[in-house]
């Protein structure tokens, strides 16, 4: 389970903090919002950020691979360099995302983060992941609704449709998750109405390292009817911790054996809901930055929109209930408050 705290909507008190734009900047490995600019000029006209493979290609390249073979016995399978992405491109993706303020859609959660600065250990609240933000931007829908789900579906062998996706951020400092499932927690939201059977596609932006906390699965023939044990969730309980359901109960996971994937930038790999998968800490100083899709069959419905909807109602109620929702307010009154006197001339 993700040990984070509250799950929020975009604020602009939040963006608008002092040390906003200075974590983001570690957290992009970069010196100033001009650096950027030029990085991405730099890359504008790059050519191959996505592989151009046809669908025979695709075919050929699962079936050679043995790919629906090794996803089967594994529950993992990850992508050999044929269908890797431009790690260039996938950087370029996740900064127009981080940085485009009130002009991409997406749902922000922001973290307390331990750093260290000149000789002094600061806590800095730090933006560490992004949802439901696909279709709302044209290069990452493309990628999403078209290339991924093109080879995900040439593995499994039936047409796939994307369920959710979050962008984790994980800068230096930031902190892993602990051992779970994703399917029980996938089925909350809409329960037997929505679907029921999940795969999630994960792209490395930056290289994945043991150091800066990389994926770590338990391989295996992993399905609904062989998995293991998890513990039952909190009543009430925050949605994205607590009250999140698919958490390994301690004794289960002690027994695991999960191996690190390591793997570059642009690497892609699959593994299903099942599949039991953790992470560290991000000891390193970089950040180790990855997205991570959700896709369910097609024939079992399009519910992208409906469970982003039902999460947020979920969510909603949760920080109603313990009082949350009540201070946000009075934070958005202050801060109106503020901007009023400022038109208020100087005596």
């Amino acid at each position: 389970m993700p040990q984070e705290n509250v799950v929020s909507k975009s604020s602009k008190e939040e963006l608008e903090s002092s040390d906003s734009e200075e974590c983001l900047l570690d957290m992009l490995g970069l010196t100033s919002l001009e650096s950027l600019v030029v990085e991405e000029s730099k890359h504008a006209e790059e050519p191959g950020n996505i592989p151009s493979l046809s669908e025979k290609n695709i075919k050929d390249l699962v079936q050679s691979h043995q790919l629906g073979l090794l996803y089967e016995s594994e529950a993992i399978c990850i992508f050999p360099q044929d269908f890797s992405i431009s790690s260039e491109h996938m950087r370029r993706l996740t900064d127009e995302l981080v940085w485009g303020g009130d002009r991409v859609q997406a749902d922000r959660t922001y973290e307390t983060i331990k750093v260290w600065k000149n000789g002094v250990i600061e806590h800095r609240r730090t933006l560490t992941r992004l949802e439901n933000f696909v279709d709302g931007h044209e290069g990452w829908s493309d990628l999403c609704h078209n290339y991924l789900r093109k080879i995900l579906s040439a593995v499994l062998g039936t047409e796939m449709v994307l369920y959710k996706e979050k962008l984790n951020l994980k800068p230096p400092g930031g902190s892993g998750f602990a051992p779970h499932l994703d399917s029980p927690s996938l089925r909350v939201a809409l329960g037997p109405d929505g679907p029921q059977s999940f795969c999630t596609v994960m792209v490395a932006i930056d290289d994945m390292t043991i150091q800066n906390g990389c994926l770590r699965v338990s391989k295996g023939p992993w399905t609904e009817s062989n998995h293991c044990e998890v513990v039952q969730p909190e009543q009430n309980g925050n949605p994205d911790a607590g009250g999140r359901a698919g958490a390994i109960s301690t004794k289960a996971a002690e027994e695991m054996d999960f191996k690190d994937i390591t793997c570059r930038g642009g690497t892609v790999v699959a593994f299903n809901g099942w599949a039991p998968h953790r992470s560290a800490a991000n000891t390193s100083p970089f950040p180790r930055r990855a997205v991570f899709l959700t896709y369910n069959s097609k024939c079992e419905g399009d519910f992208h929109k409906q469970y982003y909807e039902k999460m947020e109602e979920m969510r909603r109620a949760w920080r109603e209930s313990v009082g949350l929702a009540e201070r946000q307010q009075r934070m958005e009154d202050e801060k109106l408050e503020l901007e009023a006197l400022k038109t208020i001339p100087n005596i």
